[in-house]
């Protein structure tokens, strides 16, 4: 078939193997039963076929399959068009039979082909009596197998095999399949196609937006951000990553922004036999991305096949505001909130601010604002200002948007551990569960606070469970299981699974100092002071690399108490310039033996209401101090149960009602001040404290 020839030859069939081509009609066949397949892929076959053996470039298949005026991502789109292609020839690009890639060239033909017209209704007729279109059929039929005989006798083999397996299947497949409705779905990072990292926020902001989207489709789970997000910018295979987080369904995409335009390409894939079931390339200005968007959201809740009702409808697919601008600020933000360093968490205040005054009424700018400010004290803030911030702009969303879940979280959060309400803090994270229950991360806080505060060692055990069911690939709440068991006292079970999380993570700086934490409960002290050294190289923060030197000298010199005197050393001189908390200074001291300066510096965390000390009754580090009245009194003081005391929760009582409370790390930094990875906690990238 010469060049080019698409066009004169449309009245011929295409033999190549038990497939037939009708260019007439744009059919595939395969034993004579019709292929489902694409208008896209279809054409892309065309092309193919009119010139074997011959190296089709990109640029040729851009030029034919998109005409001059359409706008699309053209890479991603031809080997979407591809895959799907060889999909329906069961090719495959690693043993090509039909198509070879030429890398950074294009593709190639490779497959013997024989093409035939297509007999003329009255030619046809002339064969009987028989239907026009079905003696056409059978006389290509008869010539078609005549042609396959005289194959190569592989080729000719091959061709047989697969015939007669696929007709074994290929009636019930007609007439039974269907793809399932998935049950879980995992959105992968979408590509910053323009390659520009000024508009990385865009293509991070919108994959988080379609977390949020899909969120709300009923009986679909959806992974966070922190479980999908360490794929980002990483050549992914599909049903690998979708096997790794327990997904029957994955979104991937790309974002292009030129000038004033937006290109979008989604593709949504069934992980079970990685197949394709849709995907779609959206244009337009950059105003119209919410339009985009919500577009996106409602087209992939529609192919899952999940039949919403018009209050659901209207869940997926909202975006809280319908000013262009304001949204765009409001991806600004949470990208900056997302890289966690001071100067970026105060940009990021300034953009949900301008945010909200583009839209006085947007919820999540709002909630966004309340994630900043409960962090902020961990950066350089003043928590006295911060954390009534915090809790205003949480309760000032809810006001806006009754339905949204997270604001709930953060609220319980910060009762339980700057107020000390325990009671108002439980009932915020049961509104949380109530709105959505299978929030991983809101469970996985609830989990760590109880197992600081004491007594319900089962029961955060569980919470603990559910979060890593809903999450297993997540290294935030795998670190929490963790500090859960530290909490508890179950040292081996803590090392074990943060072991396993730092060799799976080599530089996830928080799984060693979990480590660190358990090696003191079992008073492996060279361990401890190893696991908080890299800990430190890990993060780069100063004051934890500077800290654990001084520890290093103190053991040599000393051992163990040598190290604590240098640590305290260090940290009280850090007190001078910055904040440390005065809690972790008074374990030092009690683990040191000196309980009159240890309970020094626990009645100054209690005058600056160190968060920690909700922890009292499950510090380990505090046992030699729990013999002392002082200690009973200060438990009391904190609203906590007494030791031995049955919990109960709900009937605590806080004692301080004027503390500013925050979101903060769920281990505060044993070697130093929270960073955006140090030796505590990483926060977690939507909002979600560690």
């Amino acid at each position: 078939m010469p060049a080019g020839s698409l066009n004169r030859t449309r009245n011929t069939v295409v033999l190549f193997g038990v497939f037939e081509a009708d260019l007439r009609s744009d059919e595939l066949r395969k034993s004579g039963v019709k292929v489902k397949i694409q208008d896209l892929p279809f054409r892309a076959l065309k092309l193919l076929l009119s010139r074997p053996n011959e190296i089709i470039t990109r640029e040729e298949f851009r030029q034919t399959l998109w005409p001059g005026d359409v706008f699309v991502d053209f890479d991603l789109g031809i080997r979407s068009a591809i895959k799907r292609l060889r999909d329906a020839l069961g090719d495959s690009a690693e043993n090509p039979i039909f198509i070879e890639t030429i890398d950074r060239r294009g593709y190639r033909w490779i497959a013997p082909t024989h093409s035939e017209p297509i007999p003329e209704a009255d030619d046809a007729a002339e064969l009987g009596d028989e239907d026009p279109a079905a003696a056409a059929a059978a006389s290509r039929s008869s010539k078609r197998w005549n042609w396959i005989r005289n194959w190569d006798w592989n080729w000719k083999i091959t061709g047989l095999a697969a015939a007669a397996a696929f007709a074994l299947g290929v009636l019930s497949l007609a007439l039974l399949y269907r793809h399932p409705s998935a049950d879980s779905i995992a959105v992968l990072p979408f590509a910053n196609g323009g390659g520009d990292a000024n508009t990385d926020y865009l293509s991070d902001g919108i994959t988080e937006s379609l977390i949020g989207n899909l969120a709300h489709v009923p009986q679909l789970k959806v992974k966070s951000r922190s479980s999908v997000f360490r794929y980002k910018g990483k050549d992914v295979d599909a049903q690998k990553a979708g096997n790794e987080l327990g997904v029957s369904a994955l979104v991937s995409g790309r974002v292009t922004s030129r000038g004033d335009n937006i290109e979008v390409s989604a593709e949504l894939i069934d992980v079970r036999d990685n197949t394709a079931i849709w995907e779609h390339h959206y244009s337009g200005r950059g105003a119209d991305i919410i339009s985009l968007q919500v577009q996106i959201a409602g087209d992939i809740a529609g192919k899952l096949r999940f039949k919403l009702s018009s209050s659901e409808k209207q869940q997926v697919t909202r975006q809280g505001t319908q000013n262009p601008e304001a949204y765009d600020l409001y991806l600004k933000g949470r990208y900056a909130w997302n890289n966690r360093t001071y100067s970026e968490l105060e940009e990021a205040i300034s953009y949900f601010s301008r945010a909200l005054a583009k839209d006085p009424g947007y919820a999540l700018a709002y909630s966004g604002l309340a994630d900043v400010y409960s962090v902020l004290p961990n950066y350089g803030g003043n928590q006295n200002e911060d954390f009534p911030k915090s809790n205003g702009a949480a309760r000032k969303a809810l006001e806006l948007d009754p339905t949204l879940a997270h604001p709930h979280a953060v609220l319980g959060s910060n009762e339980m551990q700057y107020d000390w309400d325990f009671a108002g803090g439980e009932a915020e994270f049961k509104k949380s569960f109530e709105l959505d229950p299978d929030d991983a991360t809101a469970r996985q806080w609830y989990a760590d606070d109880i197992a600081m505060v004491g007594g319900r060692e089962q029961e955060a055990f569980a919470e603990m469970n559910r979060a890593q069911v809903l999450e297993p690939q997540s290294p935030i709440i795998s670190r929490v299981a963790g500090s859960v068991r530290v909490w508890t006292r179950h040292f081996d079970e803590a090392i074990a699974i943060c072991t396993k999380l730092a060799n799976d993570n080599p530089t996830f700086a928080i799984a060693h100092d979990c480590l660190a934490q358990a090696y003191w409960g079992k008073h492996m002290y060279p361990q401890v002071i190893e696991e908080w050294r890299i800990c430190g190289q890990l993060s780069g923060f100063q004051g934890d690399i500077e800290s654990t030197a001084a520890m290093e000298r103190g053991f040599r010199s000393a051992g163990w108490k040598g190290a604590l005197t240098k640590v305290i050393e260090y940290r009280q001189a850090q007190r001078q310039n910055g904040y440390y908390s005065a809690l972790i200074i008074a374990t030092f001291y009690a683990d040191l033996g000196d309980k009159e300066q240890a309970f020094h510096w626990l009645n100054i965390a209690y005058q600056e209401h160190d968060w920690l000390l909700i922890s009292l009754n499950t510090n380990f580090r505090l046992d030699p101090l729990r013999s002392d009245p002082r200690f009973a009194e200060l438990v009391r003081k904190v609203g906590l149960p007494q030791p031995g005391s049955k919990p109960a929760m709900l009937a605590f009582l806080p004692l301080w009602k004027d503390a500013a409370p925050t979101l903060t790390s769920t281990l505060a930094c044993r070697c130093g001040k929270v960073a955006p990875v140090v030796c505590g906690y990483q926060k977690p990238s939507t909002g979600h404290r560690a």
